[in-house]
């Protein structure tokens, strides 16, 4: 061939590819389909999905699906959507891809929930903590609470492990002494009302699957429009709501089974019996009479187990049973005698006979009393939601059931609830929809002793943990022993009775909803009004039979309260959002609101009930006569006015302004109103041209905020000086007199809490690096206190605006995403607060309280007692120092004792050596969460910590023998072999232990929370089902507890539900907590997640 027909030939055959190459291209396009969802499983529309490095795109339809053609089968698909994080996955051959987006925490056009409204997150101006629906379901919980612990810093919320119980929250400290320090709950907009003596409605009437959003409120600026009710911080709850143009189905399911984890080595009953002689010789108690063993500064004679001296120091007369048990750990003969050994002559030179008993603790028998009043728990909780709507209308409507029982065997909680959100846009100018969420719940508390004001077991794990080890529940011949030991300890009495033989049941019933109407006036102006009824029902029900043990006091009687608490909120709202020009920007919201709150209750009670078995039911059938009956009654009202101004500067500059005006008729003519005020600013610092070429700056806004708020919680009619009713005899006539009880103060008013706040948010690196920094001060004044009057007064106490108090912090949140690839993400949340809380001033200006425990420069709450310094010792001059004490102050202390600091020298250990020691509040609390996604598997860990903080407990005093019951092991005791043990020597002599002063130790810790792991099918195996999502998960709770101080003790002081309760006279242990502090309630959980 020519070269010039060639090269026709090649220029013929460029053309034909010019022409017809792009359809033959476009031949080989292959497509990709899929399905695009959150964490939870639900479809998420309007997804943008391109391929990355063309303009091709898609979005995904109602139901997350999509469809898109790409160039090749290794193309990358790129998914954004407002809110939630970026995604790329590389396709690698795939044509059906499903997809999990993780909601973006930091998403700056995110909207959250302010107080009266909402905002868009970037021009928030106040300190606002947002936590997602997902956060909440991260680990199955009975209540909203348990669920936010640690997720929010400077958000305090305790530990309470008995089913049914709500812990306590705090935000940013205490502020008052007398006055409440709880937060204001809202929900879907209408504030709670259980505050004041009425509960009209509860935090855990509320299913936790309902969730939407929570946003709490910590600094005055965004408070401050809440008045008196925000002094203490504000958590605003949003329940679910149904979405335009989409219908689902849901269903949630968790299944778990729970176990106590013991954290200490309890003794067995040769432990406790070996530990018990222990003692008894070194006091000189067991084997008396020696020669030269009178002397507690020298080692005491020890002398061999004897079958007849146990009997006579440690037995008594203990049942058939309990000796027969203990009297196995010797060897018997066929006649009876005891089978004897030779001794050796090491034990001759001590004085032992030539033969003793042959003897092993470790064949005394024990009883496990632990096992007997526990068992496997089991927990479920059950939703199914069903959602729609359209333009015009939504409705939402979902139903709940949570069921514990709990691990111990006398304790569980059921609750039902019902959630309904609805509105119907009835024109383009008119909205009317309500929210109705109701609840029933029943609770079985648990058993109750007599012993709940004062020192002693409150629950029967606490009580079956006390028991003898060696104590049999049941004689010889089978039948329950009430005092299982019989005469050695008469408080110990068997806690296995009272299981079947004593019950307390709380039952409640509460609606909380919400009717609103909204009027879109013009474009920029509308009008709102919500009516927020609450009602709750509360009956407590205590039964204790005729063969309930002695350790419940009234024996064979019943009691019966009941309550009704019914509240209504009424606000009118007026919305102004206006754009003035190109650069300004104004949002005004006024409000005018109403609350009024009532409850009455009644309680009656009788003992020797004829018909046990209709339990409270029937009082009246009783020898005693009529069942005592009481009743009261109480109601109050609040009157509130506000105004709020949001104005924006191009966009770069905020600015937020309120005022709110309160009326409380709680407090005297006079004093009943006030006005609280509050401004912020904030800087869009990124939007200023200098910064804008800074491409890994996303966000830099910092913000200062002031504001003032009041508290005015204290009980109605207090203020007018009411009378106690007391009952008397005139003659042989009963009577009722009325004496006064708190005088009467006209004067009483507002308590006012002044707030500044410092914060700076940010979002760096594309959104890998985001979080926030605060630094406040709150200062409190005119504290409401409650303060004792003179004798000669006439009265006893009264209200007074007395002192102040201080709470200055430091708050971060970090979010961080190491790893961002198209089949993994590893986002790292963390938030860490340091507050410090003390008292300024008190009655008398900076001059301590000391019987009220009150002390300037410390927290309201903090430990006073003798300041632990060591076990005195052997030397000489330990034995020189415990002679002058001895001597000059009467003391008996001797080697192997709790020795403490004399702080003025005097050689008398007495009031005036007790010190501060510490306070239950943490020097700084937090939490830390990795979630791990691979494809759709989903890995998350969250560990908590509260670290700094004093714990009172711990003394391992029943560890020593003796009828005190039974303790943990402890084996590094002081000895004259182990001067260094850590716990003085066990000793029943007429020596003298300060043991309280060894019960205040170091209560940091930390505790992994939950460990989980769960997977996401794709859509396209399921899809065949009729199902959207299917989300199965399964993790382990509260799997690890770490610490410095008490925690390596075998004692919990994650749950510390009143163990903070203490008395400052010497020698006295902990009253005891709610529930017991030596275990670690754990759990695994199975659970699914699927939309229909």
């Amino acid at each position: 061939m020519k070269k010039s027909t060639r090269a026709r030939c090649g220029f013929m055959l460029l053309l034909w590819a010019a022409l017809f190459s792009p359809p033959l291209l476009a031949q080989q396009q292959i497509s990709v389909s899929g399905k695009v969802t959150d964490t939870a499983g639900a479809a998420l529309a309007s997804v943008t999905v391109l391929e990355k490095g063309t303009s091709n795109s898609v979005a995904t339809a109602s139901d997350g699906s999509f469809t898109i053609r790409v160039r090749n089968s290794n193309a990358t698909l790129v998914f954004t959507s407002v809110g939630y994080l970026r995604q790329e996955i590389r396709l690698n051959g795939r044509t059906t891809v499903s997809v999990t987006m993780a909601a973006d925490p930091q998403s700056l056009e995110g909207v959250v929930v302010v107080g009266y409204g909402t905002q868009k997150k970037s021009d928030v101006t106040g300190s606002l903590v947002s936590i997602s629906a997902e956060t909440v379901r991260e680990r199955p919980a009975q209540s909203v609470l348990q669920a936010i612990q640690g997720k929010a810093a400077g958000v305090a919320v305790s530990s309470n492990m008995k089913p049914g119980e709500l812990p306590v929250v705090r935000i940013r400290g205490n502020r008052s002494i007398d006055a409440s320090n709880d937060p204001l709950y809202v929900v879907d907009g209408i504030p709670i009302v259980n505050v004041l003596n009425v509960n009209s409605f509860t935090i855990n009437d509320i299913n936790p699957n309902d969730i939407a959003s929570i946003e709490i409120l910590k600094d005055a600026s965004a408070t401050a429009i809440y008045g008196s009710r925000g002094a203490n911080g504000v958590v605003l709850i949003t329940t679910n709501k149904a979405k335009k143009g989409r219908t689902s189905i849901n269903f949630t399911s968790t299944v778990s089974l729970d176990r106590y984890k013991a954290l200490s080595d309890w003794m067995d009953g040769g432990e406790y019996i070996d530990r018990w002689r222990l003692s008894l010789i070194n006091g000189r108690m067991y084997k008396t009479g020696l020669p030269g063993n009178d002397d507690f500064n020298k080692p005491a004679i020890m002398w061999y187990p004897d079958p007849d001296l146990d009997k006579q120091t440690m037995l008594g007369s203990a049942d058939p049973a309990t000796i027969e048990n203990v009297m196995m750990g010797y060897e018997w003969n066929e006649d009876g005698t005891v089978k004897m050994r030779p001794t050796t002559p090491e034990e001759q030179a001590m004085g032992w006979p030539a033969m003793v008993p042959v003897y092993n603790s470790r064949n005394i028998r024990s009883f496990d009393w632990l096992d007997a009043a526990t068992r496997t728990g089991i927990t479920q909780n059950h939703s199914l939601s069903v959602s729609a709507g359209n333009e015009v209308a939504r409705i939402a409507i979902s139903l709940g059931y949570y069921k514990q029982l709990g691990v111990q065997r006398d304790q569980d909680f059921n609750r039902y609830t019902v959630n309904i959100n609805g509105d119907i846009a009835a024109t383009r100018w008119f909205t009317l929809g309500t929210s109705v969420m109701s609840a029933f719940s029943i609770q079985d508390y648990g058993i109750q002793g007599y012993n709940i004001s004062n020192t002693g077991s409150k629950d029967l794990y606490s009580r079956a943990a006390e028991m003898f080890p060696f104590a049999m529940p049941k004689d010889l011949n089978g039948n329950w022993m009430y005092n299982p030991g019989d005469n050695i300890n008469n408080n110990l009495w068997n806690p296995l009775i009272d299981i079947d033989n004593s019950k307390n049941e709380r039952r409640a019933a509460s609606v909380l909803a919400n009717v609103f109407a909204e009027i879109r006036l013009a474009p920029w102006l509308r009008y709102r009004v919500n009516f927020g009824p609450q009602y709750r029902r509360y009956r407590s029900g205590s039964w204790k039979g005729p063969l309930a043990t002695p350790h419940l006091s009234a024996v064979n009687s019943a009691s019966y309260y009941t309550e009704e608490n019914f509240s209504w909120v009424v606000e009118n709202l007026l919305y102004i959002d206006k754009q003035l020009g190109k650069d300004h920007k104004l949002g005004v919201t006024l409000l005018q609101s109403a609350q009024q709150s009532r409850r009455e209750n009644a309680t009656s009670s009788t003992g020797q009930l004829t018909n046990p078995v209709s339990l409270w039911y029937d009082l009246a059938s009783n020898i005693s006569g009529n069942p005592v009956i009481r009743t009261e009654f109480t109601e109050n009202t609040l009157v509130s006015f506000m105004a709020r101004a949001n104005y924006s500067f191009k966009d770069k500059y905020l600015l937020t302004i309120s005022g709110r005006a309160d009326g409380a008729s709680v407090l005297a003519p006079g004093n009943k109103w006030d006005f609280f005020p509050s401004l912020a600013v904030a800087w869009k610092m990124q939007e200023e041209p200098f910064l804008q070429p800074v491409t890994w700056i996303q966000e830099l806004k910092p913000r200062i905020g002031y504001g003032v708020t009041g508290n005015s919680s204290v009980s109605p009619y207090t203020t007018s000086g009411p009378l106690s009713r007391n009952t008397y005899v005139f003659g042989s006539t009963p009577a009722i007199a009325y004496l006064p009880q708190l005088a009467k103060n006209p004067l009483l008013k507002w308590e006012q809490t002044t707030q500044t706040n410092v914060g700076l948010d940010f979002t760096l690196l594309n959104g890998r690096l985001s979080g926030s920094f605060e630094y406040y001060v709150q200062e409190t004044s005119d504290l409401i206190f409650r303060r004792s009057m003179p004798p000669g007064s006439g009265y006893v106490e009264k209200y007074e605006n007395v002192g102040k108090t201080k709470n200055q912090g430091v708050e971060i949140t970090l979010s961080v995403t190491p790893v961002r690839t198209s089949d993994w993400n590893w986002t790292v949340d963390l938030n860490w607060a340091k507050n410090k809380e003390e008292i300024v001033e008190l009655v008398n200006g900076k001059e301590d309280m000391v019987s009220n425990n009150l002390f300037i420069g410390y927290p309201t709450s903090v430990y006073r007692q003798y300041q632990f310094a060591g076990i005195w010792g052997y030397s000489s001059k330990d034995l020189e120092e415990m002679e002058k004490f001895n001597t000059t102050g009467n003391h008996r202390f001797y080697p192997g004792t709790v020795r403490v600091v004399d702080q003025n020298n005097d050689y008398k250990i007495d009031g005036q050596d007790l010190v501060i020691l510490g306070s239950r509040i943490p020097d700084w609390s937090g939490g830390i969460t990795n979630t791990v996604n691979y494809k759709n598997w989903t890995f998350n860990m969250f560990i908590y910590f509260r670290w700094g903080q004093t714990y009172f407990g711990g003394y391992p005093g029943s560890s020593y023998g003796g009828n005190g019951g039974n303790g943990r092991v402890e084996n590094d005791v002081w000895s004259w072999d182990n001067p260094g043990g850590r716990w003085p020597m066990p000793n029943f002599g007429n020596v003298e232990n300060i043991s309280s002063a060894m019960q205040y130790n170091d209560g940091s810790f930390g505790i992994v929370r939950n460990i989980g792991l769960s997977y996401a099918f794709p859509s396209n195996k399921i899809g065949r089902t009729g199902l959207k999502n299917l989300v199965l998960n399964v993790q382990v709770l509260n799997p690890f507890l770490f610490g410095p101080g008490i925690v390596k003790y075998g004692i919990n002081p994650d749950d510390d539900t009143e163990w903070h309760r203490a008395s400052t006279a010497p020698g006295n242990p902990p009253l005891g907590g709610t529930n017991n502090n030596t275990v670690l309630p754990q759990s695994i959980v199975f659970g699914l997640r699927a939309g229909f």
